[in-house]
């Protein structure tokens, strides 16, 4: 099928004699739409003219091959070469065979009729011409079409499998987390940014995609994407897509990530990774609902939800004066207040130690069928000692100790000897989340330490040696004996604790 049917076909005449011309419209302009030139360098001209204009390129040219200064045959390389998907007639006397021989023979000609011409013969090779080069175009146009919805699936397919896989739900279990999920249904029911703040692993994209679930979006797609895994020059592309040829390697047009979440809901995490040019258009793209994709000359009408997470404290890095020694790109404070509309700090797992269980039982029950092992049985005392771990890497660190309780406790009970859990926080680090956290101190029971551990108030001439081999004396009869035992519940190393024995004068 032709793009246009019923359009007629455009065909370009070149001829110095006027004469001809004028006979060659009057045959031909009744079946045809003629432009007639007296050059073949205004041929070339007319088709530079026409070309990329919708609608108005030609399909044929039909050239004399006597000219003057540029032959026939020349015009035909030149437009070959320029203007392939013209389709070129050349007129030609018996005496031009050496001239012709060789444009047919370099592919710069498509038929060639004799002069003086037959009209109805004439008229037959054109319109065949003209035929054959909307079919051309026709079939690009197919092929290109085709090329962008494969493109545009595969993203889809990608996005898909990167956001539609299996993911715990939002536990709710402790007070610290009761409170987030009251803001998560309050900002649900509404179309604000949301700005989730907490460390790396505690679970933001779990209230993202809860807060998604429950809004009136849930029907459109939850499209996340961590901004810290793009490479910077990739960021725009990746987000607001591109159309074909916008760059190298841009073989088809591709949908961003803002036009596959459109009507539901885009989660960047890490946004205080996006560099300053990023920033400026996520701001654009905010305050007018339009995206400008790379390489596009028109904009695209967005409707999204945009819910972004950070473990920065973005507003500090907004009023640095400039980059940060670490090379931080300063965070654009205007962006900040569209984003964190309703801001959502998430806490750590440290601060919500009821969660765990929660948490850690569904995702050992997903470790075990995923690999095909029987499913281990963590007793309460081991419940408890993994309530009282610091989980520096928070919710995260949590699912990579439950795969490998699957993995090496299949079928078996575990106690919290088997938990084999790192060593807790040290002081410098216990100090720098602090810091970061704003919570002011890290309760000892989330630190490691058992709560059954008897002390008698001190009074003014108790030293803190005292204190501490008083503690580490119960801790080992309550393991009786076990260093190794002791040393985890006390979030210590085992070389730790035998120093500390030894520089306290207990039997180690």
């Amino acid at each position: 099928m032709l793009a246009v049917p019923d359009a007629r076909i455009k065909v370009l005449y070149a001829d110095d004699e006027d004469d001809v011309r004028e006979v060659f419209a009057a045959v031909f302009g009744n079946d045809f739409d003629v432009t007639v030139v007296p050059s073949g360098a205004a041929a070339l001209a007319a088709l530079a003219a026409a070309d990329g204009a919708q609608g108005a390129q030609f399909d044929v040219l039909v050239s004399d091959m006597r000219m003057d200064p540029m032959k026939g045959s020349e015009l035909l390389a030149r437009a070959f070469e320029k203007f392939r998907d013209v389709q070129r007639i050349l007129l030609t006397g018996y005496s031009d065979y050496d001239d012709l021989a060789d444009a047919v023979n370099r592919g710069h000609v498509f038929a060639y009729s004799q002069k003086p011409w037959d009209s109805e013969q004439l008229k037959m090779t054109i319109e065949n011409a003209g035929k054959q080069r909307r079919l051309e175009m026709e079939n690009k146009r197919l092929v290109a079409e085709l090329e962008a919805a494969n493109a545009e699936l595969r993203a889809d397919v990608e996005v898909v499998a990167r956001t539609a896989s299996p993911k715990p739900k939002l536990m709710v279990t402790s007070p610290a987390m009761a409170k987030v999920l009251e803001q998560v249904i309050a900002v649900a029911a509404t179309d604000a940014n949301v700005l989730l703040i907490g460390e790396t692993g505690v679970g933001k994209e779990l209230v993202a995609q809860a807060i998604h679930d429950r809004s009136p979006r849930k029907k459109g797609r939850f499209v996340a994407q961590n901004l810290a895994a793009l490479p910077p020059e990739l960021m725009t592309s990746e987000l607001f897509g591109h159309v074909k040829g916008a760059f190298t390697g841009a073989h088809a047009q591709r949908r961003g990530l803002f036009e596959l979440a459109d009507g539901g809901t885009l989660f960047l995490d890490e946004i205080g990774e996006a560099p300053p040019s990023l920033q400026a258009m996520l701001l654009r793209a905010l305050e007018s609902r339009e995206i400008w994709p790379v390489g596009s000359s028109e904009p695209r009408r967005i409707d999204l939800r945009i819910i972004a997470a950070t473990n920065r404290d973005l507003l500090a890095t907004a009023s640095r004066p400039a980059q940060s020694a670490a090379g931080e790109p300063k965070f654009r404070l205007d962006l900040y207040y569209r984003l964190a509309v309703a801001p959502i700090q998430v806490p750590p797992l440290r601060d919500r130690p009821e969660d765990v269980r929660g948490l850690g039982q569904p995702m050992l029950e997903s470790a075990s069928r995923r690999m095909g092992r029987a499913l281990p049985r963590v007793t309460d005392a081991a419940w408890r000692a993994l309530e009282k771990h610091a989980w520096p890497g928070n919710v995260r660190e949590l699912s990579n100790l439950m795969e490998r309780l699957a993995i090496y406790h299949a079928g078996r009970e575990i106690d919290p000897e088997d938990l084999d859990l790192p060593p807790s926080l040290g002081d410098e680090t216990i100090e720098r989340m602090e810091t970061r956290s704003g919570s002011g101190s890290v309760p000892v029971a989330q630190l490691g330490a058992p709560t059954n551990i008897v002390l008698d108030v001190p009074d003014a001439g108790t030293t803190f040696d005292s204190l501490e081999k008083s503690i580490l004396a119960q801790m080992l009869e309550r393991h009786r004996g076990n260093q190794s035992a002791a040393a985890r519940a006390l979030g210590l190393s085992e070389s730790t604790l035998r120093s500390r024995l030894k520089r306290l004068g207990l039997k180690s």
